[in-house]
């Protein structure tokens, strides 16, 4: 199942946007949303380790998950969060959390 996510064009640029849909440049609005959206990421000057720096100090990805997102190997994402002064967690945050760790490790030792 896809998402959907709706968003509100102002007059004049909607009107843009439907000009250039008009010109055959783009397919259609959302074609032209895609597109739009796609160039506005690359060009943003974030790399993928600061991207991973800050979803994993927000508590948002595991160090695993951050370490594939900055597309560098385990070790080298705690190397680079100590450089930057983030603490790895390496213990569970809460009772919860650590239950289900545990009930994952049980499994795994079957």
């Amino acid at each position: 199942m896809k998402d959907t996510t709706y968003i509100h064009l102002p007059g004049m640029v909607r009107e843009k946007a439907e000009m250039l849909v008009d010109a055959g440049i783009y397919g259609n609005l959302s074609e032209l949303i895609r597109e739009a959206v796609r160039q506005y990421i690359e060009m943003q000057k974030i790399s993928n380790i600061d991207l991973a720096v800050e979803l994993y100090k927000r508590e948002k990805v595991s160090l695993g998950r951050a370490a594939a997102i900055a597309g560098v190997p385990y070790d080298e994402m705690l190397s680079i969060l100590y450089l930057r002064g983030v603490q790895p967690k390496f213990e569970p945050s809460s009772k919860k959390e650590a239950e289900k760790e545990l009930e994952t490790a049980k499994r795994l030792l079957q």
